[in-house]
């Protein structure tokens, strides 16, 4: 049955984190290193309680897609067995597996993340400057994320796609170069409005919002919007005459709860409505399954809990005070 909210949103789509760990500190998400303090071991989801929760969500709601997060997803442990348990349930129940990643982690084993049958890979990067990059990672590795990104390019470039979070006056003024790349790759490029989240250290001035990235884009390129995918949260558009896609992933200023098809799984095994709702009114679906739930008790439960999702997310004053959002463990 489809999983369907009192608003009529279809929910087919899971963001899953399989952990908190990260191998960078981006300074617009965990700028300070900060993790759960939990035992990978004990209270982190374990792949076969991830295995059970894709397949309820797959089998008995009918979701096309299943997104593996983190933190950064390959920097768990034997984190590639995973994906191959994953992709053998697709064998059994068809769904899109994708992945994103940082692609530090993954450098020289694309081709074998998708063999185990990863089917597309969003890789985060908001700098092609070495100098930069290392300013807003903390590490010195835009060499080797760009080494994984044309690894993938050369597979297939339509199953990759760029996340660029837009930062006015750090990296605005690469936007031309992200169009330029997308262009000459033949990829998708997706420019995400800077959010806040309780560890970041939120500065309002930061924020480059979709129409400010639309009119320094349109001074080299006439976009052209792509109307055609009426379940995408982004606002797609094609460079006119050229290859590539680019995307705006608008949360602060346009958002898009009204079409948000989307749930998030955190590593600790809570179910999420919003990627800005408050962890006390998440579902914990590990302490179900612990308890002995089977799936079809497990399914009621997800049943009911999506009743309770809200219209919309909480505006953005109320969000910049949110003290209880972290995107590191919420799954991005």
């Amino acid at each position: 049955m489809k999983l369907t909210d009192k608003y009529n949103r279809v929910h087919n789509y899971l963001r899953l984190s399989v952990t908190d760990r990260c191998n960078l500190r981006c300074n617009y998400c965990n700028p300070k290193g900060i993790s759960l303090n939990h035992s990978d071991k004990i209270e982190i989801l374990t792949f076969g309680e991830i295995e059970r929760i894709v397949r309820i969500f797959v089998e008995y709601f009918e979701f096309k897609k299943v997104r593996l997060t983190g933190g950064e997803p390959f920097a768990r442990k034997d984190i590639f067995r995973l994906v191959h348990n994953l992709g053998e349930i697709k064998k059994e129940i068809p769904y899109e597996l994708s992945a994103t990643s940082n692609g530090i982690l993954i450098n020289g084993r694309i081709a074998e993340l998708i063999q185990s049958g990863v089917d597309r890979i969003n890789f985060s990067l908001d700098t092609f400057k070495r100098n930069r990059y290392f300013e807003i990672t903390g590490a010195d590795s835009l060499f080797t994320a760009i080494n994984s990104i044309m690894q993938a390019i050369e597979i297939n470039p339509e199953k990759v796609k760029l996340n660029m979070v837009v930062m006015k006056g750090i990296n605005d003024d690469e936007l031309i170069d992200f169009v330029d790349f997308a262009i000459n790759n033949n990829v998708s490029v997706r420019f995400i409005e800077y959010m806040p989240f309780s560890n970041n250290g939120y500065d309002k001035n930061l924020l480059m919002n979709y129409n400010e990235m639309i009119t320094k884009i349109s001074g080299k390129y006439n976009l052209i919007r792509d109307s055609g995918d009426t379940e995408s949260v982004s606002k797609d558009y094609y460079v006119e005459n050229n290859n590539g896609k680019i995307s705006f992933i608008t949360s602060i200023t346009e958002h898009f709860c009204n079409t948000c098809n989307r749930l998030r799984v955190t590593s600790d095994g809570k179910l999420k409505l919003c990627l800005f709702s408050l962890k006390d009114n998440d579902l914990d679906i590990k302490a179900l399954i612990r308890r002995g739930a089977s799936d079809n008790e497990i399914a009621e439960e997800i049943t009911y809990f999506i009743g309770n999702k809200n219209e919309m997310h909480d505006t953005f004053e109320n969000l910049i005070q949110l003290k209880s959002s972290s995107m590191i463990t919420v799954g991005g």
